[in-house]
């Protein structure tokens, strides 16, 4: 379940980042700063976050 909400979120942040590629290269400042600012940091620290608990840990046995 875990690895099915990290996929979406590297979804949304391939997109995100095109849009505020395309939307600076017409300048439109306004609209790349609300991207990158809002969607695409936030993404970035949702998505590892979820990749920190997905890394597999060995078991330790005593």
């Amino acid at each position: 379940m875990l690895s099915r909400l990290l996929e979406a979120h590297e979804t949304i942040l391939i997109d995100a980042r095109d849009a505020a590629r395309r939307i600076a290269e017409l300048g439109d400042d306004g609209t790349n700063d609300l991207i990158v600012s809002d969607v695409v940091r936030a993404g970035e620290a949702q998505t590892w976050f979820l990749a920190e608990h997905l890394v597999d840990t060995p078991l330790t046995h005593t």
